[in-house]
């Protein structure tokens, strides 16, 4: 995908959310290991809908997606110390869903190294949200991982992988 088309798939995403009155945030240029946590406070992008009630809650599910990414991505990339009982951010069912079928990393993925190159963050309503994460482990163009996020007690969980 050239980095146009990238950006107008973008511009798709935020103009359908604001026309369904949802909410877009979107990060750029950022590696899962950067900090402690794998994130960093968010920059925004957007203008009134960030008014919105649940658009605070947008920095907070960043933050569990990307804790989630930095123990996810090197489990499937087969990396020495990860495994599913590291997962942070992640909901019960996925992690025994996760167990139950833990996938088998071929050499040639094993041998990459992934960065996370974009975050987007679409609120789908004031307990759920859709994350796309731009991911890029070779000369080829990054790929995306859509995963979904709830809040539980207070927390932002994925709790799925994958497509709608």
């Amino acid at each position: 995908m050239t980095r146009i088309t990238a950006l107008i798939a973008i511009a798709a995403i935020a103009a359908t959310t604001f026309i369904a009155g949802g909410v877009v945030l979107i990060s750029r240029d950022d590696s899962p290991s950067r900090t402690p946590e794998g994130g960093r406070a968010a920059p925004t992008e957007g203008g009134p809908e960030l008014e919105r009630h649940d658009a605070g809650e947008l920095p907070a599910v960043e933050r569990a997606a990307r804790r989630f990414l930095a123990s996810y991505l090197p489990l499937i990339y087969g990396k020495a110390g990860a495994s599913i009982e590291e997962l942070r951010s992640a909901a019960p069912r996925l992690r025994a869903r996760l167990e139950a079928e833990p996938g088998r990393v071929p050499p040639g993925q094993a041998a990459l190294t992934p960065h996370l190159e974009r975050v987007t963050v679409v609120g789908e309503g004031p307990i759920s949200a859709l994350v796309t994460a731009h991911i890029k482990d070779s000369q080829a163009p990054a790929y995306p991982l859509v995963f979904h996020l709830q809040k539980d007690a207070g927390d932002w969980l994925v709790t799925r992988i994958g497509g709608p």
